[in-house]
């Protein structure tokens, strides 16, 4: 997959039973791709920069990865500080609700472990084609 290749995998980026942040596909399968290794770049930067408490989502749009990323601070399986979730959907005009419920529906094992996470308020505006 190159730069310019449009993405349709949904993927997390997190951790999995274990401390340490890394790169997964539905159903939990390790991403080694090179370029796809580079989304590491946003490990703590998406969640809230201005409060650090656990399980509120943002939502970011990555226009250059056409990717929308929901991001929160996560506790589940790292307690020290630093630890987040994200879940990156293959689309930059996703609603932050079907961002959600995706995020739940292509990585169940980590919803499992997780306390209720909610949206934060305001979120972002959701990008829409003109016509």
């Amino acid at each position: 997959m190159t730069e310019n290749q449009p993405r349709k995998t949904w993927l997390y980026f997190g951790c999995h039973r274990e401390p340490g942040h890394y790169l997964f596909a539905p159903g939990m399968r390790h991403i080694y791709d090179r370029t796809l290794q580079k989304l590491q770049y946003f490990d703590g930067k998406l969640p809230s920069q201005n409060d650090t408490t656990g399980y509120v989502a943002s939502i970011s749009r990555l226009g250059g990865w056409g990717m929308s990323a929901l991001a929160f601070w996560d506790y589940s399986v790292d307690k020290r500080g630093g630890c987040n979730s994200v879940f990156y959907a293959p689309s930059l005009t996703i609603t932050p609700e079907e961002l959600m419920a995706g995020a739940k529906q292509h990585f169940p094992e980590v919803w499992a472990r997780l306390p209720e996470v909610r949206l934060a308020v305001p979120p972002l505006p959701t990008l829409r084609p003109t016509a």
